[in-house]
């Protein structure tokens, strides 16, 4: 997620126009992050919510403007941690339903498209939320273990080993080769 340090400079002298615009580029990656880490719509999107809060009320003291994509990232993974445990208490359940994209009408096998994303969405539930949470930034958002360990506070070590088990894992839950 690239995000114009200009429009960070200007939310963090307190234009509201410049966070919303932030708001409207990032949403949509920190809403993947937190479904994919939660694996429930509704969950995402309080969590999002709740972090954007927490950026505008830390934006102006934010040093590095380059930064605000981890920095964002980071505070959005100690809210889906916190929201992990609540979660626990009240909810044993993986909404598969949320996470199954429909196929685009000139899909060739609609239903072996659903199939493969129903079975992807079935691992990633079995995973741990760490886990996810690293899959997603690496797979989805294409960030690197660098970047990965500092939105993570985790040595860059730890999240290159934890993500090559965990695709080793994913490989064996949806029956694949494991070449690691």
């Amino acid at each position: 997620m690239k995000v114009d340090t200009d429009l960070v400079v200007k939310a963090s002298a307190g234009d509201k126009d410049a966070f919303g615009k932030l708001y409207n580029f990032c949403y949509k990656d920190l809403y993947k992050f937190a479904l994919y880490t939660l694996g429930n719509a509704d969950d995402a999107a309080d969590v999002v919510s709740d972090t954007f809060v927490d950026i505008w009320r830390g934006i102006s003291k934010l040093r590095e403007p380059e930064a605000f994509s981890s920095w964002a990232f980071r505070i959005l993974s100690i809210r889906c941690k916190h929201e992990i445990g609540a979660i626990m208490k009240k909810r044993t359940t993986f909404n598969i339903d949320d996470l199954i994209e429909t196929p685009s009408d000139d899909s060739k096998n609609i239903e072996e498209d659903i199939s493969e994303s129903a079975a992807l969405a079935g691992a990633m539930a079995k995973l741990e939320a760490e886990e996810r949470m690293i899959v997603v930034l690496s797979a989805l958002h294409g960030y690197t273990n660098r970047e990965i360990a500092n939105m993570m506070g985790k040595p860059q070590g730890t999240i290159g080993s934890k993500l090559h088990r965990t695709y080793a894992k994913l490989r064996e839950m949806l029956g694949g080769e494991d070449n690691a």
